[in-house]
């Protein structure tokens, strides 16, 4: 069982992160950062969706395994920036800090004082770290967003419908996190270009574009041409067939992406009549052909147990998966080898699981050193350095 403590060790040492957000996007960018090293300090909102679960899962009310995932490494003050005197605080806290992140939207900022253009000239050195649904330069500017509607913007939804025929949401909040890396990585390079030259600058990440620009990399396809040279929509993922195999106990991912990769599953499947056909041979690929032979796969991979496929797919030196019960995914021999899911006791919810951060630096390792806390714990702890 991990033991929560000591002093930070990672590449951010020493950088003290002012950190104004809620939910996932902000909170889950000042997190990785947190577990470089970096002291983050949590300014505590009025409400925050994310300490709240769905169905009461967690222990504790407000301390939801959705924000015990996203808020280690944190200390949380409470401030109510509707008062003078604690919003004399935040900004006294500024003074002494390299980042401002936060993902509230423009008016509030600006009301408070917090905007950049209002922040710029009293911290020039500041690194300015913002986030929203979409661009404040936009015509969307003021619009509020969750994941599932930068989801739907960004072309997500409709690669589904192509795919599956329906417009599903993926279940998870990929706008959310793929934003919180950017913005993360926004960060670093923004200290990086400070410790040149010693002066701070905005940072703005919209989640609409950054999950664009995710989801563009494959799916751009051939409009990345002018004019077009085929439609947009990466054509080998955009269909029913591009799905893990079952298998007589359970199921397996063996994702092929060449005639000669289908020609191998073919034997697998115990199809050897349909391997045996001279076109999986060829480096011309038909995509109708494609698919029927991964359909052929398909339809008979449960004959195999998951074990007999794994020996099958190792031999022949092919990528595979076993499908993972996301339930199970502690006990699975990977992460428990790599130590990702750690076991601690955090001090109001008991034993918890939390994910191990997957940067490895030989020099200066990442590390856990504080729980998410109550709303507000470390306060007086944070304003007595002020005093």
């Amino acid at each position: 069982m991990l033991n929560i403590g000591g002093t930070p060790r990672g590449p951010l040492s020493g950088v003290r992160i002012v950190d104004l957000s809620t939910v996932v996007m902000g909170p889950f960018a000042t997190q990785i950062l947190g577990d470089l090293g970096a002291d983050v300090i949590r300014i505590e909102p009025p409400y925050d969706n994310a300490r709240y679960s769905p169905g009461d899962i967690g222990r504790t009310s407000g301390m939801a395994p959705l924000f015990l995932n996203v808020n280690r490494n944190k200390r949380s003050i409470a401030l109510n920036l509707k008062d003078e005197g604690d919003l004399a605080a935040l900004f006294e806290l500024l003074e002494n800090s390299d980042v401002f992140v936060t993902n509230m939207r423009l008016r509030a900022l600006d009301r408070l004082g917090l905007g950049y253009d209002q922040i710029r000239d009293r911290f020039p050195a500041l690194v300015y770290a913002h986030a929203q649904g979409f661009d404040p330069a936009s015509s969307q500017s003021d619009r509020p967003a969750y994941d599932e509607v930068i989801q739907a913007v960004s072309g997500l939804v409709n690669l589904q419908e192509r795919a599956t025929g329906t417009l599903q949401f993926l279940p998870t909040f990929v706008g959310d996190k793929v934003a919180s890396l950017y913005l993360a990585i926004g960060v670093v390079a923004a200290l990086y270009h400070r410790s040149a030259t010693g002066i701070g600058q905005r940072v703005e990440v919209p989640m609409a574009d950054a999950l664009i620009s995710w989801t563009a990399v494959e799916h751009l396809a051939g409009d990345t041409y002018a004019p077009a040279t085929a439609p947009a929509g990466n054509p080998l993922s955009l269909v029913r067939e591009h799905a893990a195999m079952r298998t007589k106990d359970g199921a397996i991912a063996a994702v092929a992406y060449t005639y000669q990769d289908i020609k191998r599953l073919l034997i697998g499947a115990g199809q050897d009549e349909l391997a045996a056909e001279p076109h999986w041979d060829s480096d011309e690929l038909d995509v109708e052909t494609f698919l029927a032979g991964l359909r052929a796969v398909l339809a008979h991979s449960a004959e195999k147990t998951t074990a007999e496929w794994e020996s099958y797919l190792r031999a022949n030196d092919m990528p595979y998966g076993v499908v993972v019960d996301v339930a199970k995914l502690a006990d699975d021999p990977y992460v428990q080898e790599m130590g990702l899911v750690i076991e601690t006791e955090h001090p109001t919810e008991g034993v918890i699981k939390m994910i191990a951060n997957p940067l490895h630096f030989s020099e200066t390792p990442v590390d856990i050193r504080r729980h998410a806390e109550r709303p507000g714990h470390s306060t007086e702890e944070v304003l007595s350095l002020l005093r």
